[in-house]
């Protein structure tokens, strides 16, 4: 079923057949891989803007506001948005689907 759902949004399978991915341009890429029955690991490939220390943030959403508040091109951010828009769609269809 998550197959079918990853399909319907977009996702392609890599040629390793490991994971799928969504390309958003500007170097933006959301992968899913499934790790078990019902484990599936989300990964956001994107490009840190400098002056961001990661190991001093505690949670996903003090990264998001950091590089929100970044200055980074509008592009960059437009690839971004759609990126965690699709990435809170699939976990609220994870979460249904368990």
């Amino acid at each position: 079923m998550l197959i079918n759902v990853l399909r319907s949004m977009g996702f392609r399978r890599s040629d390793d057949g490991d994971y799928w991915f969504k390309d958003y341009g500007n170097n933006v890429m959301l992968k899913v891989a499934s790790q078990g029955l019902n484990e599936v690991e989300i990964e956001l490939d994107m490009p840190m803007p400098t002056g961001i220390n990661l190991q001093s943030l505690s949670n996903p959403e003090e990264v998001i506001k950091s590089i929100i508040n970044s200055p980074i091109t509008k592009d960059i951010l437009q690839s971004l948005l759609h990126a965690l828009s699709d990435l809170m769609s699939l976990r609220m269809i994870i979460s249904m689907i368990n």
